[in-house]
């Protein structure tokens, strides 16, 4: 699993500056922040079927355009040829082989947050070991 979480790792930190990998809450945050998590692993031989979810966060204050663009960027726009972000995109390493296809987009108010408002997107991820 650390294979394929340093995998998405290196791919958000290339979008953005602040993502952390499997933290419920950062203690002192500066917005917009992303954090990413494995939820769970099917075996469905040969491969693993995967549920990631990235968490964005802001300021509830914040205009929602930001976390939405972030988002957009991370998401991109799942043509499937040549994808321009995680929707449909394949990475492939010398030890594994990633397709991520999106499953849902959530946008998620402050008024159900408190602290902050987020969007909530979680690809099925099929991974296969080389």
């Amino acid at each position: 699993m650390n294979d394929i979480a340093d995998q998405i790792l290196i791919y958000l930190l290339n979008l953005h500056s602040r993502v952390y990998r499997n933290k419920t809450g950062v203690t002192t945050p500066i917005f917009p922040y992303i954090v990413f998590r494995i939820e769970s692993a099917i075996n469905t031989m040969p491969s693993e079927d995967l549920y990631l979810n990235i968490y964005i966060y802001d300021d509830p204050g914040a205009s929602v355009r930001v976390i939405e663009t972030l988002a957009d960027t991370i998401d991109g726009d799942g043509n499937k040829a040549n994808p321009d972000g995680l929707n449909q995109k394949i990475i492939n390493t010398t030890g594994l082989c990633l397709h991520f296809n999106r499953e849902q987009r959530q946008h998620v108010e402050a008024n159900d947050l408190i602290n902050a408002q987020m969007i909530n997107m979680r690809y099925v991820v099929r991974s296969y070991f080389k």
